[in-house]
């Protein structure tokens, strides 16, 4: 019997942390709903409500962010979790995915200013 209970919780636990990513969940807007670190949640600043990602199959992408529009090509790494934006202008950033579903975005930015983050976004698709 305890055998049994070890296998069942082991399984449970497994299933919790491999999340599968699905890339069809990211084709829609994204709206910034809060951030966070290891101890709170924090609301966007007054400039940054209204921020959004609008990911395409057809893999480009657009962003709202503080007022300013961007746009360019993303790819999605399965293996890595994370998604990769370049900019038209050539920049390039990854988002490091967390958790995603088809109304929950969670993912953290790969710069050093930023990297203790979570940026949570919302989709009403």
């Amino acid at each position: 019997m305890k055998k049994l209970c070890l296998l069942l919780l082991l399984c449970i636990v497994s299933g919790i942390h491999a999340q599968k990513f699905e890339k069809e969940n990211l084709y829609r807007t994204w709206y910034l709903d809060k951030y966070s670190d290891a101890e709170a949640y924090y609301k966007p600043s007054k400039k940054e409500i209204g921020d959004y990602f609008t990911f395409n199959k057809d893999m480009t992408y657009s962003i709202k962010s503080e007022d300013e529009l961007s746009s360019g090509t993303w790819m999605f790494n399965t293996n890595g979790n994370y998604i990769e934006l370049k900019e038209k202008a050539g920049d390039t950033e990854k988002l490091h995915l967390y958790f995603l579903s088809k109304k929950s975005l969670v993912f953290g930015y790969d710069t050093d200013e930023y990297r203790i983050w979570e940026a949570h976004y919302v989709s009403c698709n």
